[in-house]
């Protein structure tokens, strides 16, 4: 019989730059860890290194090393491009036209894919944000709604980040998409220099989340500073899917 839990999830951000590949390495590592496989995935990277004509993707080598390396880099991130923009601009840089069903659908899990106890699970990080083109006739949030894989979403934990989290958990629930967790990643450029002038958005969050969000159960909002303060992997699966033994 077919594990009833997430096959995965889909990471997105509110923004580029919030550090969803450092939060997705961690979840990975803590997913290793309790004895869970994963695949990572990250269909496209932009901004990427040329050497000696081979594009190198710093984000999905990051994930690539925290799964373990189990597949290949080229399957982890099949489309790469040089220039530093939203993927179909980059792409049309280098003559290239994206497109969602023809470039990245092949790429992802089928959707309501069934999950056996021993399966792999999926972490699929977009490029950019969840509003930033993907395609030429998609935004990253496609990522979620074609695999039906829940959200982690990844905000940075600064004033001023209410506003673009709330309209982004809004664009996602009126799209049917459901969010596993919300994280509030605590860079270091996110300090402040007084703590007690340092934003709760914790909050906030957690007192409008009944308003923003229809969908049930509701997200759980953990707040990340250098390491999370909850263990992660208990919140996504629950403890009664952590396994004893890691495996390799």
């Amino acid at each position: 019989m077919a594990d009833t839990h997430a096959t995965g999830w889909v990471m997105l951000g509110t923004d580029t730059g919030v550090g969803k590949t450092f939060i997705g390495c961690q979840i990975i590592e803590a997913l290793r860890a309790a004895g869970h496989r994963v695949r990572a995935r990250k269909p496209i990277e932009t901004g990427c290194a040329n050497q000696e004509g081979t594009y190198i993707p710093a984000d999905a080598t990051a994930l690539w090393n925290a799964a373990g390396r189990s597949e290949s880099l080229e399957t982890v991130c099949p489309l790469r491009f040089l220039a530093p923009l939203a993927a179909p601009e980059a792409a049309r840089h280098e003559g290239r036209r994206l497109e969602f069903a023809h470039d990245i659908a092949p790429l992802l899990p089928a959707p309501n894919d069934t999950r056996q106890p021993n399966d792999a699970l999926w972490l699929i990080e977009s490029a950019g944000g969840l509003m930033s083109p993907l395609t030429e006739d998609a935004l990253g949030l496609a990522l979620a709604s074609h695999t039906r894989l829940p959200v982690i979403l990844v905000a940075p934990d600064r004033l001023g980040t209410l506003s673009g989290l709330f309209a982004s958990m809004e664009a996602l629930d009126r799209r049917g998409i459901p969010i596993a967790a919300v994280i509030l990643n605590r860079r270091p450029e996110d300090r402040s220099t007084q703590n007690d002038s340092s934003p709760d958005n914790l909050m906030h969050i957690r007192h409008w989340l009944p308003q923003i969000v229809t969908r049930m159960p509701h997200p759980a909002v953990l707040s990340h500073d250098q390491r999370f303060s909850t263990p992660v992997v208990p919140v996504l699966l629950g403890p009664v899917h952590t396994k004893s033994k890691p495996t390799t």
